[in-house]
């Protein structure tokens, strides 16, 4: 996470020294370290990037390559590339000058860091102190640098060091009790950065019903049902949908024949959305995409793009929320589980 510039340093002074104070307070507080001494150098070992290739990383982060293989030589880390470009994506995507959004591992605001390579600098080193911490176990890793070193001791203590998504949320749920805040990090964090990223042996779910996928690969990041909304963190919200992973370079397919009857551009809610009506009580709706290929009225055949993944509205990340509704302005809870439609 996070690191000032040194053309900044020197007027940064009084602030930095009030800003120590109020991190030393949030460790105090959090159980939070985020030390990233000599130890962060030393080779960690770990065959588990070997396994990944990216599917989705854009031009604003692999601009940024050359930061990266520097700085990842110099904590010992050169295997973790693509998961540390993969992060930036789900960080920032390239917009923002502090990629890695790394100023908080300083204990500083957030963007405080105007600087993209000082900003890679500190993210990468910070990586290499929470990769040691968690003995070298990706998903834990991921996870602490989103959540800072104390979900590593949370684990510790509550499942003998092994991470899982429902520890996330409960150590997300537990800081928030404790700090009195609506929000404490992002427990599906590990599903975003890895959306960036597939497996070279990929061991997708295949459908098997009368709609076809929406997507080439499935990766299911959250279930239809209640939940605590990732955006909000408000517990006990119904989720009418079905979540995917996917990138800005995967196209968002119909999983039926149809007529589009709802091409709409939006910021909020379902950002950028397509629904199309298959059958007199059927449709389907895609929300979040970055663009729409298509336009009401359209005839669409299954399979046919109807736009690609993307991340507007209310979303954490890129990815595709999928409904299967019998009727236009339905509530939630009167929605059809798409899992079942598509024979997940």
């Amino acid at each position: 996470m996070k690191k000032i510039g040194c053309g900044l340093f020197l007027a940064a002074v009084p602030f930095l020294f009030v800003a120590m104070i109020l991190m030393g307070v949030v460790m105090v507080i959090t159980g939070e370290s985020n030390t990233t001494g000599s130890d962060a150098q030393s080779e960690i070992e770990s065959d588990m990037d070997s396994e990944y290739t990216f599917s989705g990383v854009s031009p604003e982060i692999e601009r940024y390559r050359s930061y990266f293989e520097r700085y990842t030589k110099e904590n010992g880390i050169e295997d973790h590339i693509e998961i540390l470009m993969a992060m930036t994506m789900q960080e920032s995507g390239g917009r923002l000058a502090d990629v890695m959004q790394s100023s908080e591992s300083l204990g500083l605001p957030v963007n405080t860091i105007t600087d993209p390579e000082l900003s890679i600098k500190q993210g990468v080193s910070y990586f290499a102190s929470v990769l040691e911490t968690a003995g070298g176990d990706i998903e834990l890793a991921l996870q602490s640098y989103n959540m800072g070193h104390g979900f590593i001791d949370y684990v510790n203590e509550h499942n003998n060091g092994n991470y899982s998504k429902e520890l996330a949320q409960q150590f997300s749920n537990h800081m928030k009790d404790r700090l009195g805040w609506d929000v404490y990090g992002d427990p599906n964090y590990v599903d975003n950065v890895m959306r960036y990223l597939d497996k070279n042996e990929p061991d997708y779910a295949l459908g098997d019903a009368d709609w076809a996928l929406p997507l080439k690969d499935i990766r299911i990041t959250s279930e239809f049902g209640w939940r605590t909304h990732p955006v909000t963190g408000q517990r006990d919200t119904f989720h009418g949908g079905l979540d995917f992973a996917c990138t800005p370079a995967d196209s968002i397919l119909s999983v039926a024949d149809g007529k589009v009857v709802e091409a709409r551009h939006g910021n909020v809610g379902y950002g950028n959305y397509v629904t199309v009506q298959h059958a007199q009580n059927e449709f389907s709706r895609y929300a979040h995409l970055s663009s729409i290929s298509v336009s009401k009225g359209e005839e669409v055949d299954q399979g046919d793009s109807l736009g690609k993944c993307g991340t507007t509205g209310s979303s954490t990340g890129n990815h595709l929320h999928l409904e299967h509704m019998t009727e236009l302005g339905q509530t939630h809870l009167d929605k059809i589980d798409p899992k079942e439609t598509l024979g997940l």
